[in-house]
């Protein structure tokens, strides 16, 4: 299944290849500050493929917490796009669904805490959950 999404300014397109219908995910929402003040709701499947596309020198990239992980904003509008992290040699993400333009068929969100993981429990969880992410 394909399914397709931008940023507010258009600056980003997104488009998800999943095995799964968009109803069978349930965005993770997490409560740190960084996110609370860049709202997302990240969905991702270990099958999934995640490709953001458009001009790199938009593109804004930040780190939080343990510096593990890559958070890509556009630079127009400062939406996340997606979140991702080199694992076992392979760019592995999720996707801001928020950008998505069928969201409403999502499920319920969930809320996450990432924060209270180690490193090591971060990146088994990522490994076991994330995409494969292109673009970016």
């Amino acid at each position: 299944m394909n399914y397709s999404g931008s940023c507010k300014c258009n600056r980003w397109s997104i488009r998800v290849e999943t095995l799964e219908s968009l109803d069978k995910f349930h965005p993770r929402v997490c409560d740190c500050s960084y996110c609370m003040t860049h709202p997302a709701a990240i969905i991702s499947d270990p099958s999934m493929f995640i490709y953001v596309t458009g001009d790199p020198s938009s593109l804004i990239v930040n780190t939080n917490g343990d510096q593990l992980a890559k958070f890509y904003h556009c630079a127009g509008c400062g939406e996340m796009l997606a979140v991702g992290c080199v694992i076992g040699n392979r760019l592995r993400g999720a996707v801001n669904s928020l950008l998505l333009e069928k969201k409403a068929l999502l499920g319920a969100s969930v809320p996450i805490q990432p924060r209270f993981l180690s490193a090591d429990e971060k990146r088994k969880r990522w490994s076991k959950l994330w995409g494969c992410l292109e673009g970016v």
